[in-house]
């Protein structure tokens, strides 16, 4: 799925405000990670005539920063954005600092006075400048950028701000919304084995149900192991020791395989896109463009986990919910409303924090494995995010805290 799929499935943002504003707000949007484009939209869109080169004006007090941008939209295939309109960003700082705001709308003045008061009291530390196009970028509208952020560092030197251009053209922002959907790590084009029936959709997904075989869930976690559970709280918690459950799991695979579909709940999927493709006049292929498992992984894992070169998994049946969506929003709300067979502790919702990506990564560099996620594999020189917190503190002289509950600690 695109970018301009995603803002065309926004049908009510769309009806608010017309296709072209909500292209705007949705790249603004993305540009400033804010999950409600239609909030973004009722707030801090210029609402037309007289706007004077603002047409969306965004402060955020909260993050010390003023967000403010100029929008074009082209029917035609052009080379690029003209970069008049780029200039035009020169009168939208002017107003923003100096204009006479007895002239402009009731909801602009609001607005400006309002970034005016933040900046005069020192309570901003950056300004973003904005020209939002659907076209390719260029060298053209970069220099006229360039130009107006010189202009407005240097009409501001006296002040601590942070100043900075930015030309969100077509490429920049399917980068963007390329990087938000990086909750999904298996993007590779997957082929469905089944046909999907009894479909419903949302304003932000689509869905349907289909039954899949047990060796395309084995080829899958065979190939991608833990990556197939990237946008869910947990992996795979194993089966041995006290995961009696999935054991069992993978008891009736090996020994009663023709009767797993009724004994599972079966597994839910997400994909970015699904795509059909006509094979001829009465069947058709279908396409996963991504894909995590978002319930179910200890089902997967647990048939992932057998033989297959002593267990024929072609017999093996389980029910399979396909849910296409590419919100973020939703996409956390899909995945904690369908993650309740297994308790979540606190440190599982956690586990896809910026925050703990890093320290994945830094203790890399030193050699070890950081498990975020509850579950993954534990062999080795491995540390899991459940076993940090508790050592951390009391090695901090905070014995007191360490001994508490660890949902507790992570909260």
């Amino acid at each position: 799925m695109t970018f301009e799929d995603a803002v065309r499935i926004r049908k009510d943002l769309i009806q608010q405000v017309g296709y072209n504003d909500a292209y705007l707000v949705s790249a603004v949007a993305l540009f400033i990670e804010e999950p409600d484009a239609e909030s973004l939209a009722s707030s801090s869109l210029t609402e037309g005539g007289n706007d004077k080169k603002i047409d969306l004006i965004h402060i955020d007090k909260e993050a010390r920063r003023i967000v403010f941008a100029q929008g074009y939209m082209s029917s035609k295939k052009n080379d690029s954005a003209p970069d008049n309109k780029a200039s035009d960003l020169n009168t939208a700082c002017a107003w923003l600092l100096s204009g006479d705001t007895s002239l402009v709308p009731t909801k602009l003045k609001s607005i400006i006075d309002e970034c005016r008061q933040a900046i005069a009291n020192g309570e901003i530390d950056a300004i973003d400048l904005l020209y939002v196009h659907n076209l390719p970028e260029s060298i053209n509208v970069a220099r006229e950028l360039q130009t107006v952020e010189d202009h407005l560092k240097a009409t501001l030197s006296n002040k601590k701000i942070a100043i900075k251009s930015y030309e969100l053209g077509k490429t920049k922002i399917e980068h963007l919304f390329s990087a938000q959907e990086s909750h999904i790590a298996v993007k590779d084009n997957i082929d469905f084995p089944a046909e999907i029936g009894i479909t419903q959709s949302g304003d932000k997904w689509n869905a349907g149900v289909a039954s899949v075989s047990g060796d395309w869930i084995h080829g899958l976690y065979s190939k991608y192991g833990d990556d197939l559970y990237s946008a869910n709280y947990r992996g795979f918690l194993g089966v041995d020791g006290r995961k009696r459950v999935n054991a069992g799991i993978r008891e009736s695979v090996e020994k009663t395989p023709t009767d797993f579909w009724a004994f599972n709940n079966g597994i839910t999927v997400l994909t970015l896109g699904l795509v059909r493709t006509k094979v001829n006049k009465s069947s058709e292929k279908i396409t996963l463009k991504g894909i995590s498992v978002i319930n179910g992984a200890q089902t997967t894992g647990s048939i992932g986990s057998v033989d297959s070169t002593k267990t024929s998994l072609s017999s093996v049946k389980l029910l399979c919910r396909v849910i296409e969506c590419f919100d973020q929003d939703t996409i956390d709300n899909i995945v904690r409303f369908n993650n309740t067979q297994n308790s979540i502790t606190t440190w599982d919702k956690f586990s896809n924090d910026e925050d703990q990506k890093r320290i994945d990564g830094e203790f890399k560099e030193l050699g070890f494995s950081y498990n975020r996620k509850r579950g993954f594999s534990m062999a080795g020189e491995q540390i899991g995010i459940e076993q940090v917190i508790q050592p951390l503190l009391a090695y901090h002289g905070r014995s007191t805290d360490a001994v508490r509950g660890k949902n507790q600690l992570f909260v």
